[in-house]
């Protein structure tokens, strides 16, 4: 791998694949839209972050700025914060239509010029996947900080152990994705949280978006043999203690 050129802020990660991310593969996720895994994700982010008018949410790892856009249709203006100078430059291009979405190349971990707690919500999704431990701990540890009291947190990220993850890994039909170098499950994602001092408010479990197979992996993940393999993401709801919920 080349060494990679980083922006003032940025730190080295080695387990992020640098040059993995380029104008191909940012082409090919904002394509992905039209898939009926994008749709299925869309799902839970507004199921458990439901965003809507009034919301001020950070989008930590914005990519090309597909959830930003949903995100903005809903109402809630949002700063999306991404390491790469080419996600940000196709998100503020997909996002031309919505005077409420900006956009910055920084480091998620590391976003000192922005205020602490100025943001009602935040998200991670299909983030962690591509950091190393340390990184994701300091973006969980950035989204507590940035998040107003009672704030919520909104992480999704393969399963390493649905059956899709273990056919990526172990070469069966489909081929591992290059940039997913970690992949982490629930009960990780889940005590890194915690150990930044959010509270776990939702933790859902669903099956994959593949219709007829989805009802055979929701049976199978509420049997207590290798339930994982029914299990299609780690989808995580956490809030920041405070506000009037406590």
């Amino acid at each position: 791998m080349s060494t990679p050129t980083l922006a003032p802020g940025q730190r080295y990660d080695k387990d992020y694949a640098y040059d993995s991310y380029d104008e191909a593969y940012y082409r090919s996720v904002l394509r992905n839209i039209n898939f009926r895994s994008h749709r299925w994700r869309l799902r839970w982010v507004d199921e458990c972050l439901r965003p809507g008018p009034g919301d001020r949410i950070i989008d930590l790892g914005c990519g090309p700025g597909v959830l930003a856009h949903h995100l903005c249709e809903k109402g809630a203006t949002v700063h999306g914060v991404d390491l790469s100078p080419i996600a940000v430059r196709f998100a503020r291009d997909f996002n031309r239509d919505h005077p409420h979405a900006t956009f910055e190349v920084a480091d998620a971990g590391r976003l000192p010029h922005l205020a602490s707690a100025s943001f009602d919500k935040a998200l991670s999704a299909d983030v962690t996947e591509h950091c190393g431990y340390d990184v994701m701990c300091d973006i969980f540890a950035e989204a507590m900080r940035l998040l107003k009291p009672g704030g919520l947190y909104f992480v999704y990220t393969p399963n390493p152990l649905h059956w899709i993850e273990l056919c990526r890994k172990h070469h069966i039909i489909l081929r591992p994705f290059p940039g997913h170098t970690g992949l982490r499950t629930a009960p990780v994602i889940v005590d890194a949280l915690r150990k930044q001092g959010f509270q776990i408010a939702r933790q859902v479990e669903p099956p994959s978006m593949i219709p007829v197979l989805q009802w055979i992996e929701k049976l199978w993940s509420l049997q207590p043999f290798w339930r994982d393999l029914g299990i299609y993401r780690v989808v995580v709801l956490a809030r920041k203690p405070g506000g009037c919920g406590d």
